[in-house]
């Protein structure tokens, strides 16, 4: 008679790989692992195929799948059995169950800062910018890897003009309360700046630049928070 117990999912993300374990109730037979076909994975809605597994111990199984890109928002696991290759130490199968929400471990991990080290040059100078008055998107996905969660940026600015604002803010939002803001104080002085902003899935960010003709805008990312 098969158990009708589900297993505990969790799951991980790291640069084109997820692993998802599964915590059994019970001691399983790891000389058996059931086919990877019956295991029926979905990131954020789309089935998704899973490439290899493997006993950790006598309770936990890892999956793990190299096809997702980019880290699931919403990642769910179903069991397509029962199956003899899946069983307990006393030879009892498992039960098969739809699908569980998988609980994901990065989201209770400390973040953890990357220095991006010494680079030669500035990542982006004053003709990268569009300075139109109106925010538009920086892409740092050259730069940051996935996974990153925020980004640190320094920079500095100069032009004769006082009163010129200089602005980032979150990929995506439509306010501009939470944007971290610089403004020309003095007429050709450098003014410098070092702000933490949060990146999207893609690692990009928005900017917002006064319209005008700026005589120099210069940021590098410095690093970035896993």
């Amino acid at each position: 008679m098969p158990y009708a117990a589900k297993a505990v999912i969790q799951h991980e993300f790291s640069v084109n790989l997820l692993n998802i374990w599964l915590t059994f109730r019970h001691p399983m037979n790891q000389d058996l692992k059931p086919s990877l076909s019956l295991w029926l994975l979905e990131c954020d809605d789309v089935p998704v195929d899973i490439v290899d597994s493997s006993w950790q111990d006598e309770f936990t199984l890892l999956l793990v799948s190299d096809i997702v890109s980019l880290s699931p928002s919403r990642v769910t696991l179903a069991y397509d059995g029962p199956d003899p290759n899946l069983t307990t130490t006393w030879g009892k199968q498992w039960e098969p169950w739809g699908a569980i929400l998988s609980i994901y471990l990065n989201a209770y991990a400390e973040p953890r800062f990357v220095s991006r080290g010494d680079p030669d040059n500035w990542d982006f100078e004053t003709s990268d910018f569009v300075t139109d008055g109106t925010w538009r998107d920086l892409d740092l996905s050259s730069i940051v890897p996935e996974g990153a969660s925020a980004v640190l940026i320094s920079g500095n600015m100069l032009d004769n003009t006082v009163g010129l604002l200089f602005s980032f803010r979150q990929n995506g939002v439509s306010s501009g309360s939470t944007a971290m803001r610089a403004y020309i104080q003095a007429s050709n002085i450098d003014y410098g700046f070092c702000w933490t902003l949060p990146v999207d899935a893609c690692r990009k960010v928005e900017y917002y630049a006064t319209n005008t003709t700026w005589t120099r805008i210069r940021i590098s990312v410095a690093g970035w928070f896993i």
